[in-house]
């Protein structure tokens, strides 16, 4: 399991350090402002909903304060707004009371003109005959219904709350409106922050923590199973996974893996003509072509020196020769290097047997390449 996760890691995480680095700060910042956000929306409707109980409340004693203030019902006459006998046409009286008692604004309409109101200017002067919201007037004035939502007045936001204003035939004339800025509860916001931010903070160290715990435990297994010259795995990693696949085949009666052997043939002399760094150069391109040509699930290591190692799961032997005889003209084609080289390999071909250990398995993969030197080189034999 460790292996199998490290190999995971590796292979789609290190193939780059600075993808994996990129992917890990991407993560990082998204996850950190994922919670921001989420914090910041929780705040914001928690204060909605404070607020709106407050607005509720105060828009019910408006109403019981206009009746206690003024009996009688609701009428219009020569086209100004009664309460019984009184007008309320420019009658701040009850407005300011409500005032005085709440901290907060409160209005009257008649249809969606301000009759009265308690809103006023920076100058402390009151705004009188300006207009609520269309949407808003037109949904209380057509439905009846109470509507609770956000306006913007004189420049501050306000929780506002609107009632319609019935004549005694149940006509709607017009509307009751109270609103509760925003700023007053800037205290819940305060605390509802304070009870987050640590946490928050602590949130996002700990994502970057863990990225640079993932980041040096992945170079750590990166270095374990990987060689570092062609990045492909190691000789340790192929084992394990070689014993992974007969354990497979244990399990699994129908189950077959294949293996390839691969051998640079005459590798010395290319180090010798034209130096090491060519030599390294051949190596690399060698892997790019067999990586290019197998498949995700195909694992492709270095077994040492100028020998590669290919296992092939749920690959029969004919699969395998195909495929091996397919890398051999791919590699004899192909012009390696500064020097435009012409390299050969040979294959050694097998497949794993009920009887097999991982040493007799391991043998016969040598015996095959051994018996492709023999052969002449740049040949593929299975055994």
């Amino acid at each position: 399991m460790k292996y199998r996760l490290a190999g995971y890691i590796v292979h789609n995480f290190l193939s780059s350090k600075s993808k994996f680095i990129l992917f890990f700060i991407g993560l990082s910042i998204f996850l950190a402002l994922l919670v921001g956000w989420i914090s910041a929306r929780c705040t914001y409707h928690q204060v909605l909903e404070v607020a709106t109980l407050h607005v509720k409340k105060d828009l019910n004693m408006f109403e019981v304060l206009l009746n206690l203030k003024y009996p009688g019902e609701w009428q219009i006459l020569n086209g100004r707004l009664y309460k019984g006998k009184v007008l309320i046409n420019d009658n701040f009286e009850i407005v300011d009371f409500f005032e005085k008692a709440t901290g907060n604004t409160a209005t009257v309409f008649l249809g969606d003109t301000r009759v009265t109101t308690t809103i006023r200017n920076e100058l402390g002067t009151r705004i009188i005959g300006t207009k609520v919201s269309p949407p808003v007037a037109q949904r209380v004035l057509q439905q009846g219904k109470e509507y609770y939502g956000i306006a913007d007045i004189l420049g501050e936001k306000y929780i506002t709350a609107y009632k319609p204003i019935k004549d005694p035939s149940g006509k709607i004339i017009g509307i009751l409106y109270t609103g509760i800025s925003l700023k007053k509860f800037t205290p819940i916001q305060q605390k509802f922050y304070q009870n987050i931010i640590i946490p928050y903070i602590g949130l996002v160290l700990l994502f970057i923590l863990n990225g640079f715990l993932i980041f040096f435990w992945a170079r750590a297994v990166n270095l374990s199973i990987i060689d570092p010259l062609t990045k492909v795995y190691n000789r340790r990693y192929i084992i394990h996974k070689i014993k992974q696949e007969a354990l497979k085949k244990q399990t699994q009666k129908d189950y077959e893996f294949s293996a390839l052997l691969i051998d640079v043939d005459d590798f010395k002399k290319v180090n010798d003509t034209y130096g090491h760094a060519e030599g390294d150069r051949v190596l690399k391109e060698i892997t790019e072509i067999i990586k290019q040509r197998i498949r995700n699930q195909d694992i492709l290591g270095r077994w040492g020196g100028e020998e590669f190692i290919l296992v092939c799961p749920e690959t029969p032997l004919e699969k395998a020769q195909i495929l091996a005889d397919h890398l051999r003209k791919l590699i004899e084609k192909h012009n390696f290097g500064e020097k435009k080289l012409k390299i050969t390999a040979s294959f050694g071909v097998t497949s794993w047997k009920d009887e097999d250990t991982l040493d007799s398995f391991l043998n016969r993969l040598d015996k095959a390449l051994y018996q492709g030197k023999i052969k002449g080189k740049n040949c593929v034999v299975i055994f």
